[in-house]
Order: structure tokens, then sequence, then C-alpha cells
């Protein structure tokens, strides 16, 4: 089946979706960030949606994420390694730039690029562009190749992938991707023959508005865009969006007047349309209403399939409990341990909250004494002021106190202290940084060095806690005891 102007080959049976996207982000994604990053940030959006379905209390032990690795790149343990340090190493930056949600073709796409590339500062543009990524290639000093039996398992999810060895140009399917992560809104996946149907209504009604109008603004970017071949390559399409705004805001009376005349034309050929009671015209209208109150551009996508399932991913093996997951949070290792893997990249933010809240107050104590190590794990310190300040326990408002003096980072200490809601915090952080003023009433000197001179640690102490009025209110009259003169000179 040919849609006009959309370069889309379709068949009959096949669903199709509206998607609202911020293209110039997807742009953004496909040419200027890692590729690794953006898996660690679908990593993160996974994990989180683990812990939203996991009965209360419980943490899972299998995540879908990890599953999904696995069924990839299982059989190509030298891929399967790489990808793991490689999403490892992005998971620091991943959590500072948070989730970005995902459905497993537009994972495995990542994950197929990622198995192919040695870089793991690499974007998805830099990967294809590399000598040898994805397409055989032989010229220079270490050319990549995609396995073929990351290829096949690839293709269980987009059967372009599959054909990554032989003829398809995946530059497509990663933009297509990238295009995936930057979606704000969906509406689908609806049978074709109905959105082609109601298309068709709509223009011959007296609107003449068409649903499936191509745009005349290029989706993908255009050193490609000539040369990606439409059909098979192609699953998405840019629509005008300008016609459909127009026709959607008009009075919701004049709106179902349209729609009653449309559908009295037409009722003579909808029992061979409908499909077995798909929605009418007025339903269908009502949803594209909804996505278009979202800004962006307005996107037709082919449904690649559903989403990897919970009995597939049980498929994979039995359960067992990560190597991170203490199980005696009495042990003197237990922080430590949870410490090491985090900052290594082996476990989520997501993930941390759920073990934690899981140990209740032991896991707490252990997290509290471990955060205080900021010199050697400062990710992983940060990570653990978090959650104990959230946790509203005022036994460890001194201990977070403590951890913003010796954070190599205040500013990363005053967002935790912040999220405290202990009432004696401004007080007990006040008592701290005078104890840093000499006590004659001198003024402070602020010294050449932050590490040892009290008045340039105090001054960068509290500008850090600026962004937060309640505590910067409590701490900032003693920049009045800080003096800007120079330091005296060394004695002879």
């Amino acid at each position: 089946m040919l849609i006009d102007g959309l370069e889309l080959v379709l068949q009959p049976t096949d669903s199709v979706e509206w998607l609202v996207a911020d293209v110039s982000l997807s742009r953004a994604f496909f040419e200027g960030v890692p590729a690794a990053r953006l898996l660690a940030r679908t990593r993160l959006a996974s994990d989180e949606k683990d812990l939203a379905r996991a009965p209360l209390g419980a943490t899972p032990l299998v995540s879908t994420w990890d599953a999904l690795l696995k069924r990839l790149l299982a059989k190509s343990p030298a891929a399967e390694d790489r990808a793991k340090r490689h999403v490892a190493r992005q998971t620091r930056a991943a959590s500072d730039e948070g989730p970005l949600d995902a459905d497993a073709s537009t994972v495995a796409a990542l994950m197929c690029a990622l198995a192919a590339s040695q870089d793991m500062d690499a974007s998805l543009a830099e990967i294809l562009a590399s000598p040898g990524a994805l397409d055989g290639a032989t010229p220079g000093p270490e050319p990549v190749t995609l396995d073929a039996a990351v290829a096949r398992a690839s293709g269980s999810y987009d059967a372009r992938l599959a054909r990554a060895r032989v003829t398809a140009d995946l530059r497509a399917p990663l933009f297509e991707a990238c295009v995936g992560l930057a979606v704000r809104s969906a509406l689908g996946p609806i049978p074709l023959a109905r959105v082609v149907a109601a298309d068709r209504s709509l223009r011959a009604s007296e609107v003449g508005i068409a649903l499936l109008r191509p745009s005349n603004v290029s989706l993908y970017p255009r050193d490609f865009e000539l040369e990606v071949r439409g059909g098979d390559d192609r699953r998405m399409a840019r629509l005008e969006r300008a016609e459909l705004d127009v026709l959607l805001t008009r009075d919701p009376r004049e709106l179902a007047a349209i729609v009653a005349r449309v559908e009295e034309r037409t009722t003579p050929r909808r029992a061979s349309e409908d499909h077995g009671g798909a929605r009418g015209l007025d339903t269908l209208l009502a949803d594209l209403g909804k996505l278009l109150a979202h800004p962006g551009d307005l996107l037709l996508s082919v449904s690649l399939g559903a989403p990897l399932q919970e009995e597939e991913m049980a498929a994979g093996g039995p359960a067992s409990v990560p190597s991170w997951l203490p199980t005696a949070w009495s042990s003197q290792v237990a922080g430590e341990d949870l410490a090491a893997a985090f900052e290594r990249g082996a476990m989520t933010l997501p993930r941390l909250r759920a073990a934690v809240a899981r140990g209740g107050d032991a896991a707490l104590d252990a997290v509290g004494a471990e955060m205080l190590k900021a010199a050697e794990h400062p990710f992983a310190s940060a990570a653990f002021a978090e959650l104990l300040a959230r946790s509203g326990r005022a036994r460890d408002v001194v201990r977070l106190v403590t951890y913003f003096a010796v954070a190599p980072d205040p500013a990363l200490a005053a967002r935790a202290l912040a999220s405290s809601p202990a009432p004696e915090l401004p007080t007990v952080l006040r008592a701290w940084l005078e104890a840093m003023l000499p006590t004659d009433g001198a003024p402070a000197q602020l010294g050449e060095d932050p590490q040892t001179s009290s008045g340039a640690r105090l001054t960068a102490c509290v500008s850090s806690l600026a962004p937060y009025p309640h505590l910067y209110r409590a701490v900032r009259p003693l920049l009045a005891r800080i003096s800007d003169a120079p330091p005296p000179p060394a004695s002879s």
C-alpha cells in the first residue's frame, strides 16, 4: 500500500502510530551524544519501570534492560562485555541527564550499533562513519563489523537490523531510534486501513483536510536524506500539522457536525473499513486533538511489534541475587560493596534507592557511614547523601553536615542537604560553619588555597547553598566575617 508523498511502502495488515517528537533533539542525539550514554539513560528508565511494577517493598531481581541485552548479545561474549563496559562508564553522566523512555526495538537498535563500536564515546553518526562499521568494509587499522549472531537477535525486534551485514542501510533505523527517544506523545498503534479510510474521508469532505499530508521539511539529516531508500529502509515520515491544528481547534459543536456529515456519507462503506469495530472518526479526531496539544513535529511511524514481555524475560534464565545487593546490612563491607558497584556503573540510582529502602534503618546506617568516604567514591557518596537526606531521620543531620564538610564538590552536598526535611538542619549547619571562623571574632582570611583556607572554604560552602533559600538565609550572615584583604606576607 502506497501513501502519496510519504515514501513508505506499507502492508494492509500494518499498524501505525502518530508521534509528536522533537526532531532537533533527535538529531542532537544522533550526531552529538555517545550511543552508550543514550543506552545508559534508557537503562535508568527501564529500572524505574521495573521497580514501579514490583510488589510493594520488593526489589525485582530480573532487570528488563539486562534481560534484553542478554537476549541480543549473549551469543557474542566480546560484544556483550564491551557494551556493558561502555554503558557502565556512562552511568554517572546518564544519572545527571535523567532517564529516557524507550521501547525494546529502540534499545535493540542502539545496542546493535554499540556492539559494533570500540569507542566508548562515539555517537551513532560517528559509529556509522567509522571504517568497517556495520557494513563489513575492510579499510582502516581495526575494521569493526556487526556480529552475525547480534544481527539475527536484533532482527527479532526490527527486521532491518537482521540485514545489517547484507543490504540494509542502518542510518534510517538508528536515526529513527533517536526519534523514539525524543517522543513527547504518541497515539496508536492503529490499524493502517482505518487511518487511510479516515484520511480519504476527510480529504473528500467539505474541509478538504488530510490526516496524512507529507511535510516539505526533511525528517532525516540532509547528509543522507536522499540516500536512504524508501520502502523497507524507512519506517517514519514527517507530516504537516498546521492544518490539523486549525481543524482541531474549531468549536467542538462545529467539528462534531462536520464529522457527522462525513460519517453519514461514508456509512455504506463502513462495514468493510472498520475492521471489527475500530474507533470512529470522532474518537480518532478527539485522540488526535489530545496528541497535538503537545508541541513538536508530527510524524507517522510504522509499528514494529510489541515490546518485550515479562514471560519472554523469564525465558532468559533463572533470577539470581545481584552481586552488589548486600545480604546482611550489618556487615562491615555492605556499604563498601554497594558504593563500589554504584561507582563502576554496575547498578543504577533507581535500584540503589530500592535496595536501601528494602534494607530499612540498617541499610541507611550502612550507607551513611560509607558516605563519609567521599574522596574514595564521590559519585556514590553523593547518591548516599540524597538517600539519607530524604529519609528524614533526625539522627542523620550531623552526618549529612559532616559530609558537606568533606565533600569534594560542595554543590552536590548542598543539593542533598536541601532535600532534608529536618527542621534543625539550618541551625546545625550554621554552627558548623561558625566553627570555621576565628574564635576571637576577627575576620577570616580568604587565603590562596581553598583546601587550606577556612575563609575560602566557607565562602564556597555558603555560595553552594544560594539556590536553597531556607538554608542560605541561615548562613549568609557569616559572609560578613570573611575578609577580602590579601593574606599577610610570610615571615622571613
